[in-house]
């Protein structure tokens, strides 16, 4: 994972997502009929005056019925495949609302709880993992959260806090 500034080439990172960390676990969506796995998080809404933390803070709620504290960056990542990169970003989770539709297509994602390495195996990130689950792990530490317990995949379901 690169930390801004370390690219010799512009980046318009139009999609922050942030890794959701609760008792050293993260936070999961899990996309209904594939399985397909994603982390809360999109691209920038006209509301989101804030930047990028207010496109989280909203994406996160949208997607996951999610709220956290303050985010941490950990980097970006680039995707050669589209016009911009990936901010990633992580934060401890506050609480986890009843599961409901997200406002884009009306899909209900299933989330799940999971170790950053289990969470790493649920992901198609290539080359890139190694660097993002480092920089997971150094954020876990910045905001004073435990290494996760060795433990199945948990979903969430209704009102959890934390």
């Amino acid at each position: 994972m690169r930390h801004t500034g370390q690219s010799d080439n512009p980046v318009i990172f139009e999609t922050p997502h942030t890794a959701a960390i609760t008792d050293g676990r993260v936070l999961v969506l899990l996309e209904p009929g594939t399985g397909v796995a994603t982390l809360p998080g999109g691209s920038p809404e006209e509301q989101d005056r804030g930047g990028a933390v207010s496109t989280l803070r909203r994406e996160a709620e949208e997607e996951g019925a999610a709220t956290f504290a303050a985010p941490v960056l950990l980097g970006y990542v680039n995707d050669p495949s589209a016009p911009h990169g990936y901010l990633r970003y992580a934060a401890a989770l506050t609480e986890a609302g009843p599961e409901r539709p997200g406002p884009a297509g009306g899909r209900t994602r299933t989330r799940v709880l999971a170790t950053p390495e289990q969470a790493l195996s649920l992901f198609d990130w290539g080359d890139a993992a190694a660097g993002q689950l480092a920089a997971v792990h150094r954020a876990r530490r910045q905001l004073g959260l435990p290494r996760a317990a060795p433990q199945p995949v948990t979903e969430l379901t209704g009102r959890t806090a934390w």
